[in-house]
């Protein structure tokens, strides 16, 4: 066999570490309404539907389950078929026939698959089918909720909230879950760490930050009196029973409040996730999302383990750069390989000429959809593979480095770095 074949007949056996869903965390949580149609656009492939033409408005009727499935497709389909090239395509292809024995998605099958999947959804146990089965996947990281199924999952949690309130009887609820007033924000600092400390005294094993979606990752440094000054803010309404609705917080506030929560992660050694590069959706400021704007973060909070997500595309090779810099900067390659397959496979074998081996973890599939995650690891197995045997076939390792080096990509690292057993 070929290095190319040895490579991913190992990957292929390895049960792996998935660093990053959004999946309901139990079974019984999945949308009961949902049809296939309806379930395998909720996430991703809709996204390039609309980027090739289709409205917005017709993506609402489309996704639609109480609609005539073959009358959405009909609207669908010529956007799909354009966009079916994509990692997103790519990877419900994959699903449909690995999970349905359904080789594509078109207007012959999507009846036949949309029956495959109600049944499968009627029989049960499709998560440890398409989890631990189809998938061999040992154990998942899902987004921010504790009562997840943990015989699937652990969870990274999101204070977001202590960062960005909303409104001050947002303050005042949050405190009281805590026993505490909040009429300073010295009492909000309080709730916060108390708030951190249930969290990991339930199991919680990170911490989860995603604000790039809504202010730039450059989280500057700010003196308690300026914080202050923007958190009265949220005061100014003091006798409406809400505050006031939708308030805009003040930059010095959320970086204040940023730097106290990686101050007591930092305290705590804990790992923190990092939604860096490419935001989900229809258009949104990308670069305020550019890892290198965490570098301030990276330099003064030594003992937190920055988990930096998405590959940072397309500032993939700013990544890279950080991760060889910083001996807290971690790449992981969650969501990636859906997002480009190509880049992803381009992404690893650079670096793997610049960044320790264990500082890169491959595969977290990020989807809302449970059978979105098999069509992912697939690509990732695969890119890992190809990119891993192109570096035998230059003579960078051995085979058996190679091999070595899959495992720590899949297992060891996101093992190690989130303190899993």
């Amino acid at each position: 066999m070929s290095a190319l074949e040895q490579l991913q007949a190992c990957i292929d056996e390895l049960e792996i570490i998935d660093t990053h869903e959004h999946l309901p965390p139990r079974e019984c949580d999945r949308p009961a309404q949902n049809d296939v149609l309806a379930e395998y656009l909720s996430h991703y492939f809709s996204c390039d539907l609309v980027s090739a033409g289709l409205t917005t408005k017709q993506l609402e009727f489309v996704r639609n389950p109480s609609g005539d499935l073959m009358e959405r497709w009909k609207l669908a389909e010529p956007y799909w078929n354009v966009a079916r090239n994509t990692g997103y395509g790519r990877s419900l292809d994959l699903a449909a026939k690995g999970l349905y024995g359904i080789e594509r998605i078109d207007a012959t099958t999507i009846g036949e698959l949309d029956e495959a999947f109600r049944a499968a959804r009627e029989k049960g146990n499709h998560y440890r089918y398409v989890l631990k089965e189809k998938s061999r996947i040992a154990l998942s990281i899902v987004d921010s909720f504790p009562d997840c199924d943990r015989d699937f999952f652990r969870c990274s949690i999101r204070l977001e909230n202590f960062i960005c309130p909303t409104h001050r009887r947002g303050l005042v609820e949050m405190g009281e879950r805590f026993g505490v007033r909040v009429h300073t924000l010295e009492d909000w600092c309080q709730t916060l760490r108390l708030c951190l400390e249930d969290c990991l005294h339930r199991g919680d094993i990170a911490l989860k930050i995603g604000l790039a979606y809504r202010r730039s990752l450059r989280f500057d440094k700010v003196s308690h009196a300026d914080a202050e000054r923007a958190f009265v803010e949220l005061f100014a309404d003091v006798n409406s029973p809400y505050g006031r609705a939708d308030i805009k917080v003040a930059k010095p506030l959320q970086d204040y409040m940023m730097h106290r929560l990686l101050a007591l992660a930092d305290e705590r050694g804990l790992t923190v996730q990092v939604h860096t590069g490419i935001q989900e959706g229809y258009g949104n400021i990308l670069y305020d999302s550019n890892p290198v704007l965490l570098s301030n973060l990276f330099l003064e909070y030594e003992n937190v383990r920055f988990d930096v997500f998405h590959m940072g595309y397309p500032y993939v090779m700013e990544l890279g750069t950080v991760a060889k810099n910083f001996r807290n900067v971690f790449i992981d390659m969650c969501w990636g390989h859906i997002v480009s397959p190509e880049a992803a496979r381009r992404a690893l074998i650079e670096w793997l000429d610049a960044v320790p081996a264990n500082k890169i973890s491959a595969f977290g599939g990020d989807y809302l959809f449970v059978d979105g995650v098999y069509g992912h690891q697939l690509l990732a197995r695969r890119d890992v593979a190809a990119a891993l045997a192109q570096k035998v076939t230059d003579r960078s390792f051995s085979l058996d480095r190679a091999k070595e080096i899959a495992r720590m990509l899949f297992v060891d690292n996101p093992k190690a770095l989130f303190g899993l057993q």
